[in-house]
């Protein structure tokens, strides 16, 4: 029923947009791999009836099947009625911003293979999206918020939150390697936003390195929105998030793959012995109020921060001047701090001394983008672990603002 409704609602967007008779100029797609250019609309005939158009865009939707036999082990472990959790890890896009908790791709997925291959209950879900979270917070929490869970299958979406930057493409690298590590199945989704924007480009190499399922909402749209059979209106609301019937879209392009990967075969899968990148964040571990105390507090107090799931850290005190202190061991380590697009925050100074003496970071808890989500900054990288004492505090004239540890990460 819901393969049904799925393919209904895409029909009916199809049809009442080319009845329109015109796409979004302003969020027509680039012609990148997905689209299709003019030079060759005379030599490759387009398709024709809605069906045809929803088969384009399914297969445009579709970069890779990836070595098909980890998602194959686990539709038979489904099938023969053994546990098996479908696992989701993304920004506001997965965690369904904007839409009902059951409108979401996520949940309209899950069902879907639940109905598919599961046998009753033994199909589980854990939506570990959160709002405002690249992949660099994403390896972080995702211990605390999806392992926990111990996922069977895993969906990573992170292409509209990532910049391109190398401390993005390490946390997404190292996100995919600690859950091929553990035997999960990666399948990768990319996202764009109205302006066209998306990481999906390095995520590719690193999904094509390590031979991975790819499903690009962004090609598809992209394809959708250049021959004019829908508009960015059509699937959102905003500037990123996808409505009710834009999850059922995505949900769409999920199950074609569940469809038919079952009918594709692979060579043993293997996961490449040495990373692509340099995985600064590989296998950090979050500590928060509850696993770490303050060696000492100084003018700051513990809980009570007031950001989505990281309720537990440390508070500066308006007027206090004493640092908090913090003995943390490990090769890397990073702060988790709240950051806001303007107010009375403070611009707070993280001093640190290690094997090789002292030195300090400043972070800015004002920042354009922020909206009181939580961030993260590296305050220490070495190639060996070490023990290292931190002190922060506010800069001098900014005694008086706030400023919130949400957390500290460590890796071995």
């Amino acid at each position: 029923m819901l393969k049904r409704t799925l393919a209904l609602t895409l029909s009916l967007i199809i049809s009442l947009t080319a009845l329109a008779g015109c796409g979004d100029s302003s969020s027509s797609g680039s012609s990148e791999a997905g689209s299709t250019p003019e030079s060759s609309s005379q030599t490759q005939k387009l398709p024709e009836t809605d069906e045809e158009w929803e088969a384009a865009m399914l297969e445009r939707s579709l970069v890779s099947y990836g070595n098909v036999n980890p998602i194959k082990e686990k539709i038979e472990k489904a099938k023969a009625g053994d546990t098996v959790t479908l696992g989701y890890l993304g920004g506001s896009i997965t965690e369904g911003y904007k839409v009902q908790p059951d409108e979401c791709y996520a949940s309209l997925s899950y069902n879907i293979f639940k109905d598919m291959y599961g046998t009753g209950d033994n199909v589980k879900y854990c939506n570990a999206g959160l709002s405002g979270t690249p992949s660099r917070l994403g390896i972080l929490r995702m211990g605390r918020d999806l392992l926990v869970s111990e996922p069977d299958i895993v969906f990573v979406e992170y292409a509209v939150n990532d910049g391109t930057d190398f401390t993005y493409q390490e946390a997404y690298e190292s996100i995919i390697r600690t859950l091929l590590d553990r035997n999960i199945a990666v399948v990768l989704l990319f996202s764009v936003t109205k302006d066209d924007y998306s990481a999906q480009d390095y995520m590719k190499e690193i999904g094509t390195y390590y031979d991975l399922p790819m499903i690009s909402y962004c090609d598809a749209l992209r394809f959708l929105f250049e021959n004019n059979r829908l508009t960015w209106k059509d699937f959102s609301n905003d500037e990123a998030h996808p409505n009710p019937e834009g999850h059922k879209l995505v949900a769409s392009m999920i199950e074609h793959y569940f469809k038919t990967v079952t009918e594709q075969s692979s060579d043993p899968f293997t996961v490449p012995e040495e990373p692509k990148t340099l995985l600064l964040s590989y296998g950090a571990k979050m500590l928060e109020g509850d696993e770490l105390e303050a060696d000492e507090l100084g003018g700051w107090y513990q809980g009570d921060t007031d950001v989505a799931s990281f309720t537990k850290g440390w508070s500066h005190i308006a007027g206090e001047t004493a640092p908090i202190e913090f003995t943390l061991t490990g090769k890397n380590i990073f702060l988790i701090y709240k950051e806001v697009g303007s107010g009375n925050y403070a611009s707070a100074e993280v001093a640190y001394t290690t094997d090789s003496g002292e030195d300090s970071k400043l972070i800015k808890a004002v920042a354009k983008g922020g909206w009181g989500n939580p961030q993260v900054a590296q305050i220490v990288s070495s190639d060996t672990e070490q023990t290292v004492k931190l002190k922060v505090s506010p800069i001098a004239g900014d005694e008086d603002k706030a400023f919130q540890i949400l957390g500290w990460a460590v890796t071995e």
